[in-house]
């Protein structure tokens, strides 16, 4: 028997994130995940009217193709998938894996080629900007591990923060967003960092579970040059196999 948080989660990506309409595409990229959740998604689609597709990727599969690839051999990658991509309505990426650092002996040069040929022309330039998208991770031992608590405890944490009323959180970020809008001066104080900017001017964009999931943030950026000072980031970062930690800017 289905875990019932998994049908609430698919409800959520379908119903609300990419809010799949009557004879709309939608294509489903799951890498390194059980299938419970893509069949729960698939079946939602049908339900709401939609064409599902389905595409089941395996990073250690990727590392291989990688490995012995060449930029000719990612741009008919590109090429195919950017066809497949063009032709979608929504998007929803899940992204799993046990090995955060599957790709880390994959040739550096490789992996910026893969970035940028690939992942920017078939996401950043045709997914990003034409479709309906919502990517989110899904939790296993690994993420757990990386997180410091056990599988069950990371589970049920993953599940609540991913399958809370995200409609309610957007109107309860209203007042957050007024406020980042009308703010000139931003100061950060933190151990290892004293950062200050302004964001006269600058738009706050609210981030409340249609892009990714879990959500909650209201981004906005500095006016360029009115940044000075110092920041540190305290958590290590995994990037394609990479880890970086003590990055201070």
């Amino acid at each position: 028997m289905r875990d019932l948080r998994i049908d609430k989660l698919a409800n959520v990506l379908v119903n609300y994130s990419t809010n799949i309409q009557k004879g709309e595409k939608c294509l489903i990229e799951a890498f390194d995940i059980e299938n419970e959740l893509v069949k729960a998604i698939i079946e939602k689609v049908y339900e709401a009217g939609g064409h599902p597709f389905v595409q089941i990727r395996n990073k250690s599969v990727t590392r291989a193709i990688l490995k012995g690839a060449n930029k000719e051999t990612i741009s008919l990658m590109a090429k195919y998938d950017e066809f497949v991509m063009k032709d979608m309505d929504a998007y929803i990426g899940i992204r799993g894996g046990n090995n955060a650092y599957e790709l880390s002996d994959v040739d550096g040069e490789i992996n910026a080629i893969y970035s940028s040929v690939y992942s920017k022309r078939v996401h950043h330039e045709i997914r990003v900007n034409d479709t309906k998208w919502v990517v989110l991770r899904y939790p296993n031992e690994g993420m757990a591990q990386l997180g410091g608590m056990s599988t069950e405890a990371f589970e049920d944490f993953y599940f609540n923060v991913c399958t809370l009323d995200y409609s309610k959180m957007d109107k309860a970020m209203d007042s957050l967003k007024a406020l980042m809008e009308k703010t000139d001066k931003v100061r950060l104080v933190a151990k290892d960092t004293d950062l200050s900017f302004s964001i006269k001017g600058m738009p706050a964009i609210k981030c409340s579970g249609e892009r990714n999931i879990p959500d909650g943030e209201i981004y906005t950026a500095p006016i360029k040059n009115s940044v000075n000072g110092v920041i540190s980031y305290n958590a290590p970062s995994i990037s394609q196999g990479i880890k970086f930690e003590n990055v201070r800017l």
